[in-house]
């Protein structure tokens, strides 16, 4: 494969692999938002939950306080043994301490005999109250009325329409008499409670002054929910708190004015994410290509510059290992140089040496390229670090002769090398320097006869 090739593609998977650190970091940052704003989540939701109870307690509270008063008209009734005529001498009193220790103002509260209002306080605005049956289910609130009756404890309505006008809610106490050893039940106490003044007193408000929606709702027998008071848009996903104020089912929904999670965090929080993931992608591209030009640098330091194979540095890290290692019987240390060079360079310059070399170093890997390494050690020195046995070491070197004898270059054809060699198996007690230095011997004499023949070639011609 050509080297252009290799570097595309080297640079195709080193994009590759940026852009999936990128994606894997962008999943792994998300996943961790994620759970981030679930945690978070999670304690803002109990937070708004406290805040809801602390809510839900201070409306039964209030609401169980005022009805507390009918107790007191209860037991006067009772200590009078139905007797009404004390009713406007302490209805002033009365009224005016559940305001004192509530804030809340009543609509009303009434004494009625068998269900049937005989006295009303205060009298005015709520005439139209004498004489209002509360057993008369077809009138608003009292189906509350005669349940409180028929069962014999107080019974707490949910706001409805006065016939007096205006939202309220009652509370309905039957008066239960003594009578010798039989105990009757003489009538009710009712209490109608202003409920737009409730709101004010309760100051659910507040809530809203602390950047908190709500909704509060009473439930129904039957299960379905009716507003009573709401401020801001509701939340599906609202912190719903359902609790009882006497009888009743009451339902408080509490959520953040400005949404569970602030948009400007999670709009920060994407930006963050994105950069990190794109510097993560980066960086590991940058990494990557740290990584491929020490590679390339370290293949160029051990690279010869004319023939690309191994250099004289590559040949000294090999010799190195050599030392510091048992030394395998099958291995032979070949030492090889060009013969001629000189002559050629000077004869046909240098581009043609330099041909030379190059062919000498493409003869040498086709031959014992599959057996070990070919270095190129001086300008026209070479050097092969092989493992063979005799047989297939003869065959090289059959087949080297006729590789160099067949080789042409465009400005010269045929090229000679003279060749020295040692093996362990032929030296087993030698180190590696001894085999070097018997090798180069060995090559070193060749070379001497190729040159007395080549003088005696000129002199015979």
């Amino acid at each position: 494969m050509p080297k252009s090739m290799m570097t595309e593609g080297a640079v195709k998977k080193r994009n590759l692999i940026s852009v999936f650190s990128g994606i894997i970091c962008l999943f792994v940052l998300s996943l961790l938002y994620i759970e981030l704003v679930k945690h978070d989540l999670k304690s803002e939701k109990e937070r708004y939950g406290y805040i809801a109870m602390n809510e839900a307690d201070h409306i039964a509270t209030t609401i169980d306080c005022v009805m507390a008063r009918t107790n007191t008209l209860e037991a006067m009734i009772q200590d009078h043994n139905g007797d009404t005529t004390f009713f406007d001498s302490v209805a002033g009193t009365v009224y005016s301490d559940v305001v004192r220790e509530t804030g809340v103002k009543l609509k009303n509260f009434a004494i009625a005999p068998d269900g049937v209002v005989s006295n009303v306080y205060p009298l005015e605005g709520n005439e139209s109250l004498i004489g209002f049956n509360f057993l008369d289910t077809s009138r608003p609130g009292n189906i509350e009325a005669l349940e409180a009756y028929e069962k014999g404890s107080t019974i707490l309505t949910n706001p409805f329409e006065l016939v007096q006008g205006g939202i309220g809610m009652g509370g309905r106490s039957p008066v239960m008499i003594n009578s010798g050893n039989d105990t009757r039940l003489w009538g009710l106490v009712t209490v109608t409670i202003d409920y737009e003044n409730l709101v004010d007193v309760l100051k659910l408000d507040n809530l809203e002054g602390m950047g908190v929606n709500y909704t509060l709702s009473y439930i129904d027998n039957d299960g379905s929910s009716h507003i009573m008071n709401a401020k801001g848009e509701s939340d599906k996903r609202a912190v719903k708190l359902q609790f009882n104020v006497r009888n009743l089912t009451w339902e408080l929904a509490v959520s953040p004015e400005k949404g569970w999670i602030s948009a400007l965090r999670v709009i920060l929080s994407v930006i963050l994410i994105l950069t990190l993931s794109v510097f993560v992608g980066v960086f590991s591209g940058t990494l990557l290509k740290l990584r491929d030009t020490n590679v390339i640098l370290l293949r160029l330091s051990n690279t010869d510059n004319l023939t690309g194979g191994l250099n004289r540095t590559s040949y000294a890290a090999a010799l190195s290992e050599f030392s510091d290692k048992q030394i395998d019987d099958d291995f032979i240390y070949v030492s090889l140089d060009l013969n001629g060079l000189k002559q050629t360079n000077d004869t046909f310059g240098h581009m043609a040496g330099d041909e030379l070399i190059i062919g000498a170093s493409e003869c040498l890997c086709k031959t014992f390229g599959k057996a070990g390494n070919i270095y190129r050690i001086g300008g026209d020195e070479f050097a092969a670090l092989i493992k063979a046995d005799e047989s297939s070491f003869e065959k090289m070197l059959s087949e080297l002769e006729s590789l160099t004898k067949e080789w042409k270059g465009d400005s010269i054809n045929g090229l000679s090398l003279s060749v020295g060699y040692a093996s362990h198996r032929e030296f087993p007690e030698a180190s590696a320097e001894m085999l070097i230095r018997k090798s180069d011997e060995r090559m070193y004499e060749v070379k001497r006869a190729y040159y007395r023949s080549m003088d005696n070639d000129r002199r015979n011609h």
